[in-house]
């Protein structure tokens, strides 16, 4: 069975942040204002902590799946620091150029719904947190 959820309230709210496989934080406010310990080293997976949040409703945790890598792996993967990719100096997520269709390249900063049309294009799905409805601005009639 599968519930699907309408993202018009909040599709454009939230911006992707940080990834940490299988988990997309994406952020409520603007990206050089968010922050988390030890986003300045490198490689940010070994260093990196997850984003702060000043208020229950600032970062939104989505799940992921699909044929995507992150910034260290593949052909060309390199250590970064969560502002280095913040920054957009190389996509948080990406396919190479040996899957079929167009390569993907997921950048900081893309919204909701622009990430989930990213890996829905790459042959994943996003998954929505349980108590969707009781992020701000969603339609009373999916809470």
């Amino acid at each position: 069975m599968t519930l699907l959820v309408d993202l018009n309230g909040v599709g454009n709210t939230y911006r992707l942040c940080f990834v940490r496989a299988p988990w997309a934080y994406l952020t409520r406010i603007d990206l050089d204002l968010q922050c988390g310990d030890a986003w300045d080293k490198a490689p940010y997976q070994s260093h990196a902590q997850l984003p702060y949040a000043a208020s229950p409703d600032q970062i939104l945790k989505v799940a992921f799946d699909g044929p995507l890598f992150p910034p260290e792996a593949g052909r060309n993967g390199h250590a970064r620091s969560v502002l280095e990719l913040n920054a957009g100096t190389w996509p948080w997520l990406r396919t190479e150029g040996y899957f079929h269709g167009p390569q993907i390249h997921i950048m900081a900063g893309v919204t909701l719904r622009k990430f989930n049309e990213l890996v829905a294009l790459a042959g994943g799905s996003v998954y929505a947190p349980i108590g969707w409805g009781e992020l701000p601005g969603v339609p009373a009639h999916l809470a």
